[in-house]
């Protein structure tokens, strides 16, 4: 061989620039998945899975049976069974009423307190008197302990 040392100094520079697209392309795939969020909560945002309440809308109008929907992201809903299963769990709403701490299981149910044990994704609740309401949907483990930061709220009104 007759110039090692050029061939060397090429290989380098090869293999420098293959690993820097390598970098790059990854660096822009994460700066694209987590445009408009700080590095800090990138983590706050993989874990984010909780529920929605779909109906009623935020600020809606209602009858005295409101009817509420949920839907739930990253969680797979079932029947309560007692157990604490990671990303199983079951609906619980209050209405009108705070929701207990995470740390402490949700009480039995009362006129203001449901338990959506069996897996479904809706409720009506009968006969709300008229004004302003608030509903906050939680989901907890099988054994009624609520998953921590699982929850979404809506306020509505019910006509009189």
């Amino acid at each position: 061989m007759k110039h090692p040392l050029a061939v060397t100094l090429v290989t380098v520079t090869l293999i420098t620039a293959c690993n820097r697209d390598r970098t790059v392309k990854a660096d822009s795939s994460a700066a694209s998945a987590s445009v408009g969020q700080s590095t800090a909560a990138a983590p706050a945002a993989a874990t984010a899975a909780g529920v929605t309440i779909t109906s009623p809308a935020k600020g809606a109008t209602t009858g005295r049976d409101v009817t509420v929907t949920l839907r739930s992201e990253g969680v797979r809903i079932a029947k309560a069974d007692g157990a604490r299963v990671e990303g199983v769990g079951h609906y619980h709403l209050f209405l009108d009423t705070a929701p207990t701490a995470d740390s402490i299981p949700i009480p039995p149910n009362t006129s203001k307190i449901v338990h959506i044990g069996t897996g479904d994704s809706t409720y009506t609740f009968k006969g709300v008197p008229a004004g302003p309401h608030r509903i906050i949907a939680v989901i907890g483990y099988g054994n009624h302990a609520p998953m921590a930061g699982r929850r979404d709220t809506v306020d509505f009104t019910v006509k009189p």
